[in-house]
């Protein structure tokens, strides 16, 4: 192929390079806009918050995620809701020996029974609501540790007009393993000059599910979590921003920023991960999005695959004119990451993991690609599920 046109090959290498360069920067300059931005200021009198926080069985690294909580910094009342499996012993225990060390904080912890003998993240959820006393309802997951102001900041930019629901940016710590770190370079990668490039195009259309915050009153008024446990529903961050929407609020990006502790034991894991992550949006999320906010979200993603691209024109190519461009373009990914993530997300990957930084950066566009051409169906905790597109989940394995 390449002695057949000789020069079309490198010279489709430059003009990838220079696409990926001005995608780059562009998003670059809008993550460096954004967080230049004057914050909101801080309401005159803190609203009470109750953090309901659904727990999975043998959740990682939940000593940390609960020092955290204990840690944040608010003005205001802070009510802690805890939900635990009825069956779960050990992470009851833990939770209960947390209660008991910290006599000062408004602690309760619940056991839950859904549908199985595990019950559902939103199933533990619902059973907690009952017992929320808090003017704000902030929803975190168990394995985000919240920086101490992460709280104050969500609230902060709740209070403005109009807006129904805040979210935050996650950062991912997780170096152990090589799945682990490939799922963080990806997410460190990506987060920034992923979600908030697109504030600038479109008002947000999803909320991010690891930690958000709504009033109470909003929540109650859009119908909260009605709908979602007994259909058992995993699009519950897709659902409420919706919902939030058809209300006439925004739901609107944060610059918060949490980190996320994600622990995966196999390659297999990961790849199970990546697809249930790209799967589970293009499900749920995609068909009710109008076609500009389709056509913004396929614009922002397009990028990625340049990297990628320009491997394989390079390999097809075999000349040092592309060969240049590729290593160019690597580079620049690189310098972009660690700008990133030590100027925003305040972290710093091992140098020993940088490989898998950069492999994720050309493995996972193609992993995303193959889930959104790849059908409905994922593995999910050992069992294959197909996902509908109204959100319900179908059980394919025993």
């Amino acid at each position: 192929m390449s002695k057949i046109m000789p020069g079309v090959l490198p010279a489709l290498s430059t003009a990838l390079a220079i696409l990926y360069a001005a995608d780059r920067l562009l998003k670059l300059a809008a993550v460096r806009h954004f967080f230049a931005r004057p914050q909101p200021p801080a309401p005159a009198a803190w609203p009470s918050v109750t953090l309901i926080q659904p727990i999975t069985r043998g959740a990682h690294d939940l000593a940390n995620v609960l020092a955290c909580r204990a840690a944040l910094r608010y003005a205001g009342p802070v009510q802690h809701l805890l939900v635990v499996d009825g069956s779960d012993a050990a992470t009851l225990t833990h939770c209960a020996a947390w209660q008991t060390a910290h006599p000062d904080r408004d602690v309760t912890v619940f056991t839950a029974t859904g549908a199985g003998a595990i019950a559902t993240k939103v199933e533990k959820m619902q059973c907690a609501l009952p017992h929320a006393r808090g003017e704000v309802l902030c929803f975190v997951d168990d394995d985000v540790a919240l920086r101490p102001d992460a709280l104050a900041q969500l609230v902060t930019h709740l209070q403005q007009p109009g807006v129904g629901a805040t979210f935050g940016l996650a950062c991912y710590t997780n170096w152990r393993n090589v799945p682990s770190s490939l799922l963080s370079g990806f997410v460190n990668a990506n987060a920034l000059l992923s979600y908030i490039p697109l504030t600038y195009l479109t008002e947000p259309y999803t909320i991010t599910g690891h930690f958000f915050a709504l009033r109470r009153r909003d929540f109650a008024a859009i119908g909260g979590l009605d709908g979602l446990a007994g259909a058992q529903r995993i699009d519950d961050d897709h659902e409420l921003a919706r919902r939030v929407r058809r209300a006439g609020l925004r739901c609107v990006q944060t610059p918060v920023i949490y980190d996320v502790h994600n622990d995966l034991a196999t390659l297999a894991d990961y790849a199970n991960q990546m697809r249930r992550w790209f799967v589970i949006p293009k499900q749920t999320m995609a068909p009710q999005l109008t076609p500009g906010e389709q056509a913004v979200s396929l614009l922002g993603s397009l990028g990625n695959l340049l990297l990628p691209l320009l491997a394989l024109l390079t390999l097809a190519a075999r000349s040092r004119r592309a060969l240049a461009h590729l290593f160019a373009s690597t580079a620049l990914f690189a310098a972009v990451y660690g700008w990133s993530e030590r100027r925003w997300l305040q972290r710093a990957t091992p140098p020993h993991r940088w490989p898998w930084v950069i492999a994720a950066a050309f493995l996972a566009p193609l992993q995303a690609l193959a889930a959104l051409l790849g059908g409905d169906t994922f593995t999910w905790r050992g069992v294959r599920y197909r996902l509908h597109r109204d959100g319900r989940l179908e059980r394919l394995s025993p």
